[in-house]
């Protein structure tokens, strides 16, 4: 547990001191159930260890960048002035928001505080005329907690489990039928990859991409190909980067996403380079949109085992995410 906050630039000391420390900052009142914001990245990292401890595979530089992007969207739970809960959503401007975590800690599930918790802070009343989305456990779909924020499904996810090898075909190559080349994304204008994300995620996220894409130990590539004028453009891109298999694991596994393309070729090229960074042995996941027949071909091809259903949600319908086009969603 330690060596994960270090290597992430993130303190424990606070951890240790959980019910002292939340107290004298006055967000939890005594013998009360009380909801209050993170004040700090140790708090965030307080959160990614317990969706470590469900099984969420949270990147490992996941809390920072979150915490850096929209520090307003996280929330901390606690009962007589100890956490028990955390959520976290992140605004896109004013038109959009996504909802990302939302957890109680086990002993205190099917009390009512979880519905308390997503009712105060993802209410239709605090996000007004905002569309919410968000991903879901698919067995909680048509719960309490999500009709009261009048969340409906969209589509399903499916979510892989790979394990590197050094047998990776064609190592991120295709043949000439569709020539594009994979560079690394430091080398593309930042202004034309928010333009192509925006098409595919359907909402403008430029501070995001900024501070996630430089995440230490990402591995990001775009997919790059020539007009007649050999202008370049960005067909696709791809990201890897070091996630969490266990909260108290040494080693780190990986996670692919998001990955967008334009194509199922291109979307095979970027998937097979990301593999190809996976250390022999190493764990790596990946969570495909099910309408994606492509992306779902792809799992199929390296023998991907499914690991988990997931459902994806909106408030208002889906606010133009292109399924066709993403063959791994980004999972922060």
């Amino acid at each position: 547990m330690y060596r994960y906050h270090q290597s992430a630039g993130i303190s424990t000391e606070a951890m240790h001191q959980q019910p002292d420390t939340y107290g004298r900052e006055g967000g939890f009142k005594s013998d009360n159930f009380h909801v209050r914001q993170m004040v700090s990245p140790s708090e965030v990292a307080l959160m990614v260890e317990w969706m470590a401890a469900e099984g969420w595979h949270p990147g490992v530089y996941d809390a920072v960048s979150r915490f850096r992007q929209d520090p307003t969207g996280l929330w901390l739970a606690g009962l007589d002035g100890v956490p028990i809960g955390a959520l976290s959503y992140v605004n896109y401007g004013d038109r959009v928001a996504f909802w990302e975590y939302v957890i109680i800690k086990p002993p205190f599930r099917g009390k009512g505080y979880s519905r308390r918790f997503f009712r105060g802070k993802l209410s239709p009343a605090v996000f007004k005329d905002m569309n919410v989305g968000g991903t879901a456990v698919r067995s909680m779909q048509g719960t309490a907690v999500y009709e009261s924020l009048g969340a409906k499904a969209a589509w399903y996810n499916r979510f892989f489990r790979g394990v590197g090898t050094e047998n990776v075909i064609n190592q991120g190559r295709i043949d000439n039928d569709y020539p594009v080349s994979l560079v690394s994304i430091e080398k593309v204008e930042f202004e034309l990859l928010c333009t192509f994300d925006e098409k595919v995620f359907g909402a403008p996220r430029a501070e995001f991409l900024r501070h996630f894409i430089s995440q230490p130990e990402m591995v990001a590539l775009a997919a790059v190909s020539h007009d007649d004028a050999r202008e370049s453009v960005i067909v696709g891109y791809g990201c890897i980067r070091p996630c969490l298999e266990t909260y108290n694991d040494v080693g780190f596994s990986r996670y692919i996403g998001p990955l967008f393309a334009e194509s199922a070729e291109v979307g095979s090229q970027l998937f097979t380079a990301l593999v190809a960074t996976v250390p022999k042995g190493t764990c790596y996941y990946v969570e495909i949109p099910e309408p994606n027949q492509n992306g779902m071909q792809i799992a199929m091809e390296y023998d991907l085992e499914l690991d988990m259903h997931s459902v994806q949600m909106f408030t208002k319908g889906n606010w133009g995410m292109d399924c066709s086009m993403t063959y791994a969603l980004g999972h922060i």
